[in-house]
């Protein structure tokens, strides 16, 4: 039989992974492509790339892309681990088969990543101290969706039999892990290298780990799909999860300081690896039959805007400290305006028929704001309700926090920062009325 695809490296688009339709995945010829197309980490040449580094990197770069590949590097380690318990909760003999190609190709980017890493930037002499030299530049995003994916991964190991979790791991995995941070890094490193044409070695490698990767997320988009189309408990499993951890993944690509010459010195701008992450993000959920719409934490940053402006108002609300913690907290008047209305646009998508009347947000520190229906619509207002049926008093840096999922509103309440007046059977009902 002739080889598929000849000497030309296959990558997502020949899966159509960025784009809402696609063929039928066939598991059979994934792994068939996996024979194809395997590669050795350790037969990589890494001589010209170490002196790329040494001499020809400046240190703000070597220090960026240190940074970049510590994330790399325990992203990798993490996968790798947690994916035995996905071949047996497998439902098919074809998607256990191609499972173990895939660990077996996790563990091979691991050692690609902890060889270069040690043998080019001098981090360890192991793999051990070289996973713990990078562990600082863990961002908490990454800990938070990492340890999540830890979560799961050990539930499903315990009920191999659940195809409803077996949904959200490999949703997870390969949607959320895989398909919005990986694919979108790899992008990023890729276009620098290749512009560059530095690192000769570990560009040869990061094009190898990204057609194995397209391998990957076309697996899971596939499994998904069947998955939730057959089961609508696991439809709604795999949107509670997304809800869950998408405000988690927001900060896991915010470099130190949040300082934007990591991205710089190679001439990108976070928002453009922002916005190529939520374009291929919402590429896959259509695929896989979820409306970007349907999703919360996606409507509220205007899912219906270009995805350039999506990525703009995601990183205000992380630069001024609302989303993530590389920052202090610093509310003003541009973070408020977002806020409220990511707050309409996801009262929207449950419109109320019966509110009593506005809700007033009466800020010690700031200007108010209400919510009221108006035409079938809820509308945001900057200022006072003339006859408001709910009224909520706090500040505008523990709304901001409410807002954030960094303070929770129950919590609030009972400490006595927030603080309701008026209809309480309508404070009831706020969870749902703003998605929370």
């Amino acid at each position: 039989m002739a080889r598929e695809t000849g000497q030309r490296a296959m990558t997502e688009s020949d899966f159509h992974l960025d784009q809402a339709t696609g063929p039928t995945i066939d598991f059979t010829r994934l792994y068939r492509l996996w024979e194809e197309h395997n590669w050795s980490a350790l037969g990589l040449d890494f001589t010209t790339d170490s002196h790329d580094w040494h001499e020809r990197f400046t240190p703000t770069q070597r220090r960026a892309a240190r940074w970049n590949y510590a994330l790399f590097l325990h992203g990798e380690d993490a996968v790798a681990r947690t994916l035995a318990p996905f071949v047996t909760a497998a439902p098919t003999q074809e998607q256990r088969i191609f499972l173990t190609t895939q660990i077996v190709d996790e563990a091979r980017h691991h050692v690609f990543f902890s060889r270069f890493m040690r043998e080019v930037a001098g981090d360890g002499h192991d793999y051990v101290s070289t996973l713990e030299a990078a562990r600082p530049d863990l961002t908490r995003g990454f800990r938070q969706v990492f340890d999540e994916l830890d979560r799961l991964t050990d539930k499903l190991r315990r009920h191999p039999r659940d195809l409803v979790l077996y949904a959200q791991c490999v949703a997870l995995y390969h949607i959320v892990i895989e398909g919005l941070l990986a694919h979108p890094g790899q992008h990023f490193i890729r276009t620098y290298l290749a512009a560059t044409r530095l690192l000769p070695g570990f560009s040869e490698g990061m094009a190898n780990i990204a057609r194995d990767e397209a391998r990957h997320m076309a697996f899971g988009l596939q499994v998904v799909k069947d998955l939730i189309t057959s089961s609508p408990r696991a439809r709604e499993a795999v949107i509670a999860l997304l809800e869950r951890v998408l405000p988690w993944t927001l900060a896991v690509f915010v470099p130190p300081n949040f300082d934007h010459d990591y991205v710089r010195v190679f001439d990108f701008e976070l928002r453009d690896i922002y916005a190529f992450g939520l374009r291929s993000l919402e590429a896959k959920l259509t695929r896989i039959g979820i409306a970007p719409t349907e999703i919360v934490s996606l409507v509220q940053t205007a899912v219906d805007a270009p995805v350039e402006e999506q990525a703009r108002r995601s990183l205000v609300l992380l630069e001024a400290g609302v989303i993530g913690d590389t920052v202090p907290l610093q509310v003003n008047d541009e973070v408020l305006a977002l806020l409220f209305d990511g707050m309409e646009r996801v009262a929207n998508m449950r419109p109320p028929r019966d509110l009593p009347g506005p809700i007033q947000w009466a800020f010690t520190n700031a200007r108010p704001w209400y919510l009221a229906v108006e035409d079938a619509r809820v509308i945001v207002h900057q200022g006072s309700a003339s006859a408001p049926a709910l009224t909520l008093r706090c500040d505008v840096e523990d709304w901001a926090r409410i807002a954030g999922r960094k303070l929770d509103a129950r919590w609030a309440l009972l400490t006595r920062r927030l603080r309701l007046e008026g209809e309480r059977r309508l404070a009831l009902r706020l969870p749902a009325l703003l998605g929370a």
